[in-house]
């Protein structure tokens, strides 16, 4: 329960920061963050009802299960195993996103998140339900086969929705700063890039925390090819498609076809 809380507690935080902050110094205009906030806000309300009721059920489930002989971090010390925890978790959730855009039915359900037309803070809480109940149900199964501690699982998802919520905000860092902050972790105007309308852009950036990945495994861009500033953000393969309504959204995975196309990017 603490634990729980602590999370609401820093994610009302962080967000009300975040969203001060591309209000009062925002990187463009937004025109359609009514309907899109609307949408956004109303998937975060439904993903943490999910999230409150599965993720127990998920860690309860692991706690009965006898720890896999197999899984390396037991064996480390603490402080050592601790910080393993966190990169290795890190590097998970990049695979598990690479693997949401070129998996055909996984990007069914991923595309939601990038149907989005504008990004700020709350696109970072874009994602359908189905999306959410399966990253829980992967995660559980890193966590037992690697031997994750409960403090690292804390962290962790601190760490994660706080730095996706970073990424999707509505700012720039500057030519000074954006460099020595996306060589550590992965900024706006890099992230802004994977939600590019350009099929080989959005299949890049795929980091949430750490910007090493995507260089290490290839799937870096610096820059778009349009340029940031003529970036079209949204849905890729398509002229300007969003949802006009929630249930649409909703029902966006089961959709085959979306302005002509229903392939991964």
């Amino acid at each position: 329960m603490i634990d729980y809380q602590l999370r609401i507690l820093l994610f009302l935080l962080f967000v009300s920061a975040l969203l001060s902050w591309q209000y009062f110094v925002p990187r463009k205009a937004l025109s359609l963050w009514r309907i899109r906030w609307r949408h956004n806000l109303g998937l975060l309300l439904i993903d943490a009802l999910l999230v409150r009721f599965l993720q127990p059920l998920l860690l309860v489930g692991i706690a009965l299960l006898p720890t896999a002989s197999f899984a390396p971090l037991q064996y480390l010390p603490s402080s050592l195993s601790f910080i393993a925890s966190l990169v290795l978790l890190d590097l998970l959730i990049y695979w598990q996103h690479r693997l949401f855009h070129y998996v055909p039915w996984l990007w069914c359900l991923h595309r939601v998140h990038h149907s989005d037309p504008e990004l700020d803070t709350t696109s970072a809480v874009r994602f359908h339900p189905l999306e959410i109940a399966l990253s829980l149900a992967l995660k559980a199964l890193a966590i037992w086969m690697l031997g994750i501690s409960a403090a690292a699982i804390l962290v962790f998802d601190i760490l994660l929705n706080s730095l996706a919520m970073f990424n999707h905000t509505n700012v720039r860092l500057g030519k000074r700063l954006e460099p020595l902050v996306r060589s550590l972790v992965v900024t706006p105007d890099m992230h802004r890039i994977h939600h590019s309308r350009i099929p080989l852009e959005a299949n890049s950036n795929f980091g949430f925390c750490l910007s090493i990945w995507d260089r290490l495994f290839k799937s870096y861009i610096a820059r778009s090819q349009s340029g940031d500033h003529h970036l079209n953000v949204g849905l890729p393969q398509t002229a300007r498609y969003a949802p006009a309504s929630f249930i649409e959204l909703i029902k966006m995975p089961f959709s085959l076809n979306l302005k002509g196309k229903d392939n991964p990017p």
